[in-house]
């Protein structure tokens, strides 16, 4: 028994030894959001465009759309798109965070920083499908009072570099 607790505990040391952050004597935090961060974007007058990748053309496309984003409720933020001249496609969207705050509708939140502007950027990961397809999706989020864009990154199994899928980027 006593070995085993010896055994375990040179493990750990080796294991702690070999980090970065416990040689600096930094404590490294997973980066964390909220609904609460993206209040400052809550409203409307949002007008911008999709740009996406059409997989039968192989080609970007682009198209005009409109959000209002609703006020942010507990760990849930609200919006709603509008695709004029194809309003079929009309959709309401949620955000949903978790209770810890380290996942972003499901994404596990790599980055979160403040850009050259002092708007919010924050990054998910995760494992999905694009196009029928199993692959590591990261989305990015940039958020200010005046700019706002969700961009959708696809790395399909076997590639080695992500291509962007597609991207909302909106002005008020």
């Amino acid at each position: 028994m006593n070995e085993l607790l010896l055994v375990t505990a040179v493990i750990l040391l080796a294991a702690c030894a070999d980090n970065p952050a416990s040689q600096s004597g930094e404590v490294q935090t997973a980066p964390v959001a909220s609904s609460e961060d993206f209040r400052i974007a809550a409203g409307s007058g949002w007008k911008g465009h999709l740009s996406y990748l059409d997989y039968s053309s192989g080609s970007m496309s682009r198209i005009p759309v409109e959000i209002e984003i609703s006020e942010p409720k507990g760990r849930t933020l609200a919006y709603f798109i509008k695709y004029p001249g194809e309003t079929q496609y009309n959709a309401r969207e949620k955000i949903k965070f978790s209770r810890d705050g380290r996942e972003l509708d499901g994404g596990r939140i790599v980055a979160r920083e403040l850009n050259a502007d002092g708007d919010l950027v924050l990054v998910t990961a995760f494992r999905g499908e694009d196009n029928e397809r199993p692959a590591d999706i990261r989305m990015t989020y940039e958020i200010s009072s005046a700019e706002f864009s969700i961009s959708k990154q696809v790395r399909f199994d076997g590639e080695s570099e992500y291509f962007l899928r597609n991207r909302y980027l909106l002005t008020r």
